[in-house]
């Protein structure tokens, strides 16, 4: 089945650690965030700098899922109101909000399942989309193809098994150092 997905690249603020990051998130944002909007799915993957050193700024990519347009319009309809005042204000607390981006995507899932862990890997080719395939204790879960692509045309959003190898994680980031690993709560 497909999906509307939009992928929010969230930063933090200068000076902030990944895990307090990830507390003021999951113990004041996440609940604030539910308790506002309309979600269909929502789900906060969070960066290790350690283990992602070319992305130091970047807290999480956020996944906020809809099961059509309309969905994502009744959502952002509710950011243009005092619900979306209340949020940003929110935001100033942990986040650089000035980095904080997102895009847009069509998302064929190819499984329902759960990851603790994940790598999500930015395609500017078909090709691109498939490289980290043939990489054992990973699952493919989507391609998420931009609606509107630019010079990359998606991320490919894999799901890390708990039985993966350290070496074969070692030896992904070697040959891609842009693949990004991150922690996943939903």
């Amino acid at each position: 089945f497909k999906l509307i997905k939009a992928l929010a690249f969230i930063h933090k603020m200068d000076g902030l650690s990944d895990n307090d990051f990830r507390d003021y998130y999951e113990k004041n944002h996440a609940p604030l965030a539910s308790s506002l909007l309309s979600f269909e799915g929502y789900e906060r993957n969070y960066i290790n700098t350690e283990l992602n050193p070319l992305y130091s700024s970047l807290g999480s990519i956020s996944i906020f899922k809809y099961k059509s347009m309309k969905s994502l319009e009744i959502v952002s309809k509710q950011m243009l109101s005092d619900a979306g005042d209340t949020l940003r204000d929110d935001e100033l607390k942990f986040m650089d909000a000035s980095k904080n981006y997102f895009v847009l995507t069509e998302s064929k899932q190819f499984t329902e399942k759960k990851f603790n862990k994940k790598i999500f890997y930015s395609a500017n080719s078909e090709n691109d989309l498939n490289l980290l395939d043939s990489f054992s204790g990973i699952n493919k879960i989507s391609n998420n193809l931009f609606i509107e692509p630019n010079k990359s045309i998606g991320i490919a959003e894999y799901g890390i098994n708990q039985n993966v190898s350290f070496d074969t994680l070692k030896h992904l980031m070697q040959e891609h150092p842009q693949a990004l690993i991150a922690s996943c709560i939903s």
